[in-house]
């Protein structure tokens, strides 16, 4: 399994186009593709077919409700599955703040070490 993350901090360089359009063109090739979107704004979530007013479930959930990332995946257009974000994501930054973070976690933060 390989990962990509397309990230960048400035607005307006291309991560959700870039992120769109190599998803669907490494599902046309028959990979296994999921796309999850991070933007409260769903552009990519709609870029794969998925109407972001239409989510039941998204990638907010997962992040704060700690749905099981199967159970939200959609399937997109070309056969690639998509975890949707929409306007629900917005609030997510707050609500991090608020969730107990765990000792493991804690401690691979502070030391850089899981052991």
């Amino acid at each position: 399994m390989k990962v990509f993350a397309v990230v960048n901090q400035k607005g307006g360089v291309g991560k959700t186009t870039t992120s769109v359009n190599l998803a669907a063109c490494l599902a046309a090739m028959r990979r296994r593709v999921l796309l999850i979107d991070l933007d409260a704004q769903g552009n990519a979530t709609m870029g794969c077919g998925v109407n972001k007013a239409a989510l039941t479930e998204s990638v907010y959930d997962v992040l704060i409700l700690n749905h099981d990332l199967q159970d939200v995946m959609v399937d997109g257009a070309g056969g690639l599955k998509v975890v949707g974000a929409n306007a629900d994501l917005t609030g997510a930054e707050i609500d991090l703040l608020d969730l107990p973070v765990p000792k493991s976690t804690y401690w691979t933060l502070k030391t850089g070490s899981t052991d």
